[in-house]
């Protein structure tokens, strides 16, 4: 992760430019810049460097410097170093987008595991629920039974076995 100097360095502004990028950004307050170390460098992640990068460069476009002859000079920025500021976003990136598909991977089969138990105790509950259908029937059959087939023990209205 890149430090204000090399930042610095790397867009040709100066470490005071942009420490006052970093706190118009407010990439202290949004966790892209922390302090590190014995000194307290300022280090700032791949997002933070891109966007201050994006910030610097486009205010350089927008604010050209003059010379004394009245001819804009242009700053001399290191491309090989935002390029390489922003190919470690891109590999940042595509870290969390690996590790994204992969809890995807996981959740799909959590998902699929769920539906299969949730059939399961759906067909479970649909047994019991004819059952208990099937047991209230007999009971009002027994219940509306006379008294010839209460005093012979109900035969013919039980299924055999019963």
């Amino acid at each position: 992760m890149p430090t204000i100097k090399e930042i610095a360095d790397a867009t040709g502004r100066g470490k005071s430019t942009v420490s006052r990028a970093v706190k118009e950004l407010g990439l202290r307050e949004s966790g892209h810049a922390k302090a590190d170390g014995a000194r307290g460098a300022l280090i700032i992640d791949a997002e933070g460097a891109s966007m201050l990068a994006d910030y610097l460069t486009k205010n350089v476009e927008s604010k050209p410097q003059v010379d004394d002859d009245e001819t804009p000079a242009q700053p001399a920025i290191d491309l090989d170093a935002l390029v390489g500021v922003y190919k470690e976003r891109i590999e940042d990136l595509k870290t969390q987008i690996d590790g994204l598909n992969a809890q995807l991977a996981a959740k799909d089969e959590q998902i699929k595991e769920l539906s299969m138990a949730l059939d399961n105790a759906q067909n479970a509950a649909k047994d019991a629920q004819e059952e208990t259908r099937r047991s209230h029937d007999r009971v009002l059959l027994m219940a509306s039974a006379g008294v010839w087939e209460r005093l012979t023990g109900f035969k013919g209205l039980l299924e055999s076995g019963e």
